[in-house]
C-alpha cells in the first residue's frame, strides 16, 4: 500500500509544481545576489543591515523564522494524534511579547550590543560569554538539522526525491544566498516566504475542508473522536498538552527564543531604535500566530479527511510528520501547482529558520571568538571570514542531518532541544539582569549544569521514544475503512504503547513545554546558591545600566553611532555604556 502511495503521488507532482517550487528556491537566490550587488563589504551592513531595517521586513522576518517547517509539518500531525490542546500555544506567543520587547530587547538595544552574548561579559566575564556562545552554535547544528529534514520529508512523500538530495539542494540553496547577501537577504528572502507559507496554507485547507463537507464535518468527525480537548487543566508535569504547560511552559520557551536567541536579537538590533523594534515584534505576534493557529486547524481538517482510516497505522506513510504532506496530495494533487506551492511553502519556513541560523551563527564565531583575540582584524577581512563561517556551517549541517533522522516526531523533537538549551540561556540572562549578587562562577556553574540536565531530560525523551514508548495524550485512530486493518488492531496499538509509557522513567515523561522554564530555574537557584558560598558581588560595584529596573528597562534609546563608517560597535564597557 505505501509503495502505491508513493508511485501515486510522485505522479500527481507535474512540471507545473516543479516550476512553482523551483521558482521559490530561484527568487531567494536572486534576493541573495541582489543584496550582495547592492550592499557594501562592511561587517556592519553584512551583519546587521546597517542599522537601518524597516518594521515590515523585520516583522515578517521574526515570523517567517519562528514558524519553520518543523511547524507546517509537525504541528498538523500532532494535532491529528491528540487533539486540539495546541490551539493555546498563541495565548503563550502573545503574553511573551511584552516581556521580550520592554525588558530583554530594551536591555540589548540600549547596550546595542551586536552579539547578545557581550551583555554576560558585561555583567560577569569573558568565559560565561564563550560558554554561552559554545552552546548556542551547538544548538543552532541540531536546530538547523531538524528544520532541513522537515521538508524533505514532506517532498520525499509527494515526489519520492530521496532525502538527502532535497537536504544537499536546500542547504545548498541557502547557504549561498546568505553568505552571498548578508542580513539584508535574509530578511528580504524570509518576507516572501511567509506569503509563500501563507498562500500555501490556506489554499489547502480551504480546498481540504470544501471536499470533507465544510467546517461542520471537520469539527464533528473530530468532537465524536474526543479530540475536541481545550481545558485540560490536569497538574501533571508529564502531561504532555495542559492549559497550563501551554500557557506558561510556552510562554517561558517563547519568551526565551524572542528574548536572547542571537537570531532575533540581531533583527531587533538591525533597527535604529527600540521603539520600532517594539512595534516589530508586536507586528511579528500576529503573523507567527496566525501561521500557529492555522497549522492546528490543518491537524483538525486532516483528521476529518482520514478519521477511519488511520494512514499511519496502515502503514501508508512512515512517520507521522508525513502526513500533511499525504493530505495535499489526495487533495489537490490533481490540480497542477497547487501540490508544488504547499512543498514551496514548507521549504520557506526551512529556508527562513536555516538564514537565521546560519547568520546568527556566523556573527557569533566573529564577535565572541574571533575579534577578542584580533581586535584590529579589517573590516573587509572579517567579513569574508563571516562569509565562510556561514558556508563552512552549512556543509557541517548535512552530516547532522542524519543524526536527527532517527527522531519520532519533528515537533517533539525541535521543541525538546530547543528548550533545553534556552533554558539555560535565558537563565543566566536573567540572573546578570535580575540578581544584583550573581557573580561569575554561580552564572557559569549555573549554565552549565542547567544544559547538562535538560540535555539529560530531553536525550531520555527521545530514546523513549525511539523504542516505541508513546506519550499519554494519544487519541484513538480507527481503521475501520482500510482494505487490510480493523479498528480493533488500531485500538491495539495504541492501547499497548500507552501501556509501555508506563515502564519509563518518571522524569522523561515530563512534558517537553516544561523544560525551557525548568532550566531557567536551575540557573537561577543554583547560581545564586553558588554565588553567595563563593562570595556574592557587591551590587555596589556593578554599573547600574547592566541590571534591569523599572526606571531604566522601560526607556527608550537611539542608535549609537560607530566610530566607523561600516564598522560594527566594539564590545561597550561598563564605563561608557549610555542610556537616555
Amino acid at each position: 500500500m505505501e509503495e502505491t502511495s508513493k508511485s501515486k503521488n510522485e505522479l500527481l507532482f507535474g512540471w507545473a509544481d516543479y516550476l512553482l517550487f523551483t521558482s521559490t528556491l530561484l527568487m531567494s537566490l536572486l534576493i541573495g545576489v541582489y543584496h550582495a550587488w547592492r550592499g557594501s563589504n562592511s561587517t556592519s551592513e553584512y551583519l546587521m543591515g546597517g542599522k537601518s531595517m524597516g518594521i515590515f521586513p523585520i516583522a515578517m522576518s521574526l515570523a517567517a523564522s519562528s514558524i519553520s517547517g518543523t511547524t507546517l509539518l509537525g504541528t498538523p500531525a500532532d494535532v491529528y494524534l491528540t487533539g486540539t490542546m495546541y490551539f493555546w500555544m498563541p495565548l503563550a506567543m502573545f503574553l511573551c511579547t511584552p516581556a521580550t520587547g520592554y525588558l530583554y530587547l530594551s536591555m540589548f538595544h540600549r547596550l546595542q550590543v551586536v552579539s547578545a552574548n557581550q551583555y554576560l561579559e558585561l555583567r560577569f566575564n569573558h568565559i560565561v560569554r564563550r560558554i554561552a556562545s559554545f552552546l548556542y552554535i551547538v544548538k543552532q547544528l541540531f536546530y538547523m538539522a531538524i528544520i532541513v529534514y522537515a521538508p524533505s520529508l514532506a517532498l520525499k512523500q509527494v515526489t519520492g526525491i530521496n532525502v538527502y538530495i532535497s537536504v544537499g539542494v536546500m542547504l545548498s540553496v541557502c547557504t549561498f544566498y546568505t553568505a552571498l547577501g548578508g542580513l539584508k537577504a535574509v530578511v528580504w528572502t524570509d518576507t516572501l516566504q511567509i506569503f509563500v507559507m501563507y498562500g500555501s496554507f490556506i489554499t489547502v485547507l480551504v480546498k481540504g475542508s470544501m471536499d470533507i463537507g465544510g467546517l461542520d464535518t471537520v469539527w464533528q468527525r473530530n468532537f465524536n473522536s474526543s479530540r475536541t480537548e481545550f481545558f485540560n487543566i490536569d497538574f501533571d508535569p508529564t502531561t504532555r498538552h495542559t492549559i497550563w504547560s501551554l500557557v506558561i511552559g510556552g510562554f517561558f520557551y517563547w519568551t526565551s527564543f524572542y528574548g536572547t536567541d542571537q537570531s532575533i536579537v540581531q533583527r531587533f538590533l538591525a533597527m535604529p531604535t527600540l521603539p520600532r523594534a517594539q512595534i516589530s515584534m508586536w507586528c511579528n505576534l500576529v503573523a507567527a500566530a496566525g501561521i500557529v493557529g492555522l497549522a492546528c486547524f490543518g491537524g483538525m481538517i486532516v483528521y476529518a479527511k482520514y478519521f477511519d482510516c488511520d494512514p499511519l497505522t496502515s502503514k501508508v506513510i512512515e512517520k507521522a510528520d508525513q502526513i500533511m504532506p499525504l493530505f495535499v496530495m489526495d487533495t489537490v494533487g490533481s490540480l497542477p501547482g497547487l501540490p508544488g506551492l504547499f512543498v514551496a511553502g514548507v521549504f520557506s519556513g526551512a529556508l527562513s529558520s536555516l538564514s537565521s541560523g546560519l547568520n546568527s551563527v556566523a556573527l557569533i564565531v566573529l564577535e565572541d571568538f574571533i575579534r577578542p583575540f584580533f581586535p584590529l582584524i579589517e573590516d573587509q577581512t572579517a567579513t569574508k571570514i563571516t562569509k565562510g563561517v556561514a558556508i563552512l556551517f552549512g556543509c557541517i549541517n548535512f552530516g547532522m542531518v542524519l543524526l536527527v533522522s532517527q527522531v519520532q516526531t519533528i515537533l517533539d523533537a525541535t521543541l525538546s532541544f530547543n528548550g533545553a538549551v534556552n533554558g539555560a540561556t535565558i537563565g543566566v540572562f536573567s540572573l546578570g539582569m535580575f540578581v544584583p549578587q550573581a557573580n561569575s562562577i554561580g552564572a557559569g556553574f549555573g549554565l552549565l549544569a542547567s544544559f547538562a540536565t535538560m540535555m539529560w531530560l530531553g536525550i531520555g525523551s527521545q530514546i523513549a521514544k525511539s523504542r516505541g514508548l508513546s506519550h499519554n495524550q494519544l487519541k484513538l485512530l480507527r481503521t475501520d475503512s482500510c482494505p487490510l486493518l480493523n479498528s480493533t488492531a488500531s485500538a491495539a496499538i495504541s492501547n499497548g504503547s500507552m501501556n509501555e509509557a508506563d515502564s519509563v522513567f518518571v522524569l522523561w515523561k515530563i512534558s517537553y513545554l516544561w523544560y525551557t522554564m525548568i532550566g531557567m530555574l536551575i540557573v537561577l537557584i543554583l547560581g545564586t546558591i553558588v554565588s553567595f558560598l563563593s562570595g556574592p558581588q557587591n551590587p555596589q560595584k556593578l554599573d547600574p545600566k547592566l541590571l534591569c529596573k523599572f526606571s531604566n528597562c522601560f526607556r527608550s534609546s537611539k542608535v549609537n553611532t560607530c566610530s566607523k563608517a561600516g564598522e560594527l560597535p566594539s564590545d561597550p564597557k561598563t564605563d561608557d555604556i549610555e542610556l537616555e
